[in-house]
């Protein structure tokens, strides 16, 4: 299991440039934008449209990175007050839940991808196909949704053994 883990932690590591890419372009964009416009007086054609599209796509593709990383926010300030490994029931459930909800989004996502290539949907300024974009979200929430799961069946295991609930409960 900790072999997967690592592969995941990489995987999730590798899609994570995406973001990182994303956030150098988006800065480099609005700089140049900005400079543009004070030299100028006029703004970069389809700047805005083009920031709009770059950062959804930097967001979603960080998900699966907070997630492997510990960085999103648990509320344990109940469950940590549960005796023994008890505690990881409600962990569990709460995993579950998130990870049934990431599944939704993410079949929401692809839904959205196929029905803007069915469309032929562009964006307004430039006019270039926006279903690429939303199939990078749409891989980056199967990335994510993995991600989650690997992480219910660690709380699974926690609730039966001991190592697994020291190796979650010291993200706490």
């Amino acid at each position: 299991m900790k072999k997967l883990g690592q592969a995941l932690n990489k995987f999730a590591n590798g899609v994570a440039w995406v973001s990182f890419v994303g956030v150098a372009f988006l800065m480099l964009l609005n700089v140049a934008d900005v400079v543009m416009n004070k030299l100028t007086g006029q703004s970069i054609l389809g700047a805005y449209e083009i920031s709009q599209s770059t950062l959804m796509c930097t967001v979603f593709a960080s998900f699966a990175y907070g997630q492997v990383h510990k960085t999103h926010i648990h509320m344990t300030l109940l469950i940590e007050r549960f005796p023994g490994r008890s505690k990881f029931i409600p962990f569990f459930l709460g995993n579950l839940l998130s990870t049934v909800l990431a599944g939704i989004m993410t079949y929401a996502t692809f839904f959205r991808a196929n029905r803007q290539l069915t469309n032929g949907a562009v964006s307004d300024i430039l006019h270039y196909s926006v279903a690429p974009l939303y199939y990078i979200e749409a891989v980056c929430m199967i990335v994510f949704m993995i991600v989650l799961l690997y992480d219910t069946i660690l709380s699974l295991m926690a609730i039966f053994k001991g190592e697994c609930a020291q190796e979650i409960s010291s993200h706490w």
